[in-house]
């Protein structure tokens, strides 16, 4: 094989790596940065069962964080995000391959998990205080920005047996200052799964 094959052979073997390293974005939880009563970790955005059996026609929510546990290596599928996915404005569990999609325009409004696309009802913007807005452009801008909120009640995890995991609603609430510590998020990088 010539030298010039060779060269080019390199460096199309660089640049696919290069590409797979961009492709393979940092997994992380998004977390809640308040603990709340958190007993075993803190709150991670989460899809509802367990994940041999996710449920994924339900609102997502929020439960405890798994990288308390270091077998299975955290994040588990069903909490782990990629940082280009958020910084894109994605709420896309990638290991699932759905991403999240805001079931109206309200407060109140849950999210779903959907076939990810380029829409406004799966625009997110995780900002520099913790907010984590729904980022759709025809929201009133009078109003406040809706923000991801963790409900105000928690409840012990477990389809079968109570566990000590705990579990809490997830939904769009205006973003005050009162509601901050079920507000304020933040990611946090894991060990890759």
């Amino acid at each position: 094989m010539g030298l010039m094959k060779k060269t080019i052979l390199a460096t199309l073997a660089i640049a696919a790596s290069a590409a797979s390293l961009h492709l393979q974005a940092e997994p992380v939880e998004v977390v809640l940065m308040d603990r709340l009563d958190g007993d075993l970790h803190d709150y991670c955005i989460d899809v509802n069962g367990p994940p041999h059996r996710l449920e994924l026609e339900v609102p997502i929510q929020t439960h405890t964080c798994y990288s308390y546990r270091a077998d299975p290596p955290p994040p588990t599928v069903d909490q782990a995000m990629d940082t280009d996915d958020i910084a894109n404005g994605k709420i896309h569990l990638f290991e699932i391959g759905l991403c999240g999609e805001v079931t109206g325009d309200q407060p109140g409004a849950r999210i779903m998990l959907t076939e990810c696309e380029d829409t406004e009802e799966q625009s997110f913007l995780l900002k520099e205080n913790g907010h984590f807005i729904w980022n759709a452009s025809h929201y009133d801008p009078l109003n406040p920005e809706l923000c991801l909120t963790a409900g105000a009640a928690s409840w012990l995890g477990g389809a079968t047996t109570p566990s000590r995991h705990q579990v809490r609603t997830l939904s769009l609430q205006p973003c005050t200052s009162e509601a901050g510590r079920y507000q304020h998020w933040y990611t946090r990088a894991v060990e890759p799964m």
